[in-house]
């Protein structure tokens, strides 16, 4: 039992370090050309939610980063289109904070557990979602199948606030790149899919990005970053 347990905790922890799948050299997403400036590692959270070391799995490997950019890097202005079928563009969003996330809709592993975490900040930054102070914002990364109408379903399913979007490949591929989002697509014999790497972003009223979460990051710890963020403006 305690074996059976062991293997289920640690291929958990490998999702987390994976993404989507694993994630090889090369490729679209990789460094280069994405958001630039000196990456100050900031510690992760114990079980405690102290500042604590970053987490790590059972070999001592890293899954989970989350770095504070100094100084903050501006975040490459995407025009994209919502889930409503409307443009939205980060210049459109500008005095306000804007946490970015990557997923795709038919996701068989982890992504899910990015809209849940989602659900999480949403309900407890509900005034500040409700006065436009706060935009959540998910972009996919299978533009292929994720269409506009699809993306709504997904969204109103989960009861989510957030705009989830998308775009043509080669515009959602520029996007990748400068995000630093790895991205490939496998074709099974029943499915597709798609693996890619997880980054979050925290953007602020600027423009600039002022953290970056890498892996399936701990919601405490955005939770803490917004807070601080929000109680200076």
């Amino acid at each position: 039992m305690l074996r059976r347990s062991f293997i289920a905790f640690t291929a958990l922890l490998g999702l987390a370090l994976n993404g989507c799948g694993p994630a090889p050299s090369g490729g679209a997403g990789q460094p280069g050309g994405g958001l630039v400036g000196q990456v100050s590692s900031v510690p992760g959270r114990n079980a405690d939610d102290s500042p604590g070391s970053t987490q790590l799995d059972l070999s001592g490997k890293r899954i989970v980063a989350r770095e504070e950019l100094k100084p903050p890097a501006p975040a490459f202005d995407f025009r994209l289109t919502d889930q409503s079928g409307k443009l939205v563009s980060l210049a459109d969003l500008k005095g306000r904070l804007v946490l970015v996330s990557f997923i795709y809709t038919n996701c068989p592993e982890s992504c899910p557990l990015i809209p849940r975490q989602y659900l999480q900040i949403q309900r407890r930054f509900t005034e500040a979602v409700d006065d436009g102070r706060l935009v959540l914002v998910l972009v996919t990364t299978d533009p292929e199948r994720d269409t506009p109408d699809r993306l709504k379903r997904y969204t109103d399913r989960l009861g989510g606030r957030w705009l989830f979007l998308t775009g043509g490949l080669d515009e959602m591929k520029e996007v990748w790149r400068r995000y630093e989002v790895y991205r490939e697509v496998k074709e099974r014999v029943r499915e597709v899919v798609v693996y890619h790497s997880y980054k979050t972003y925290l953007i602020d009223g600027e423009g600039n990005a002022r953290f970056k979460y890498t892996g399936i990051w701990a919601t405490q710890d955005v939770i803490g970053d917004l807070d601080a963020l929000l109680a200076k403006r």
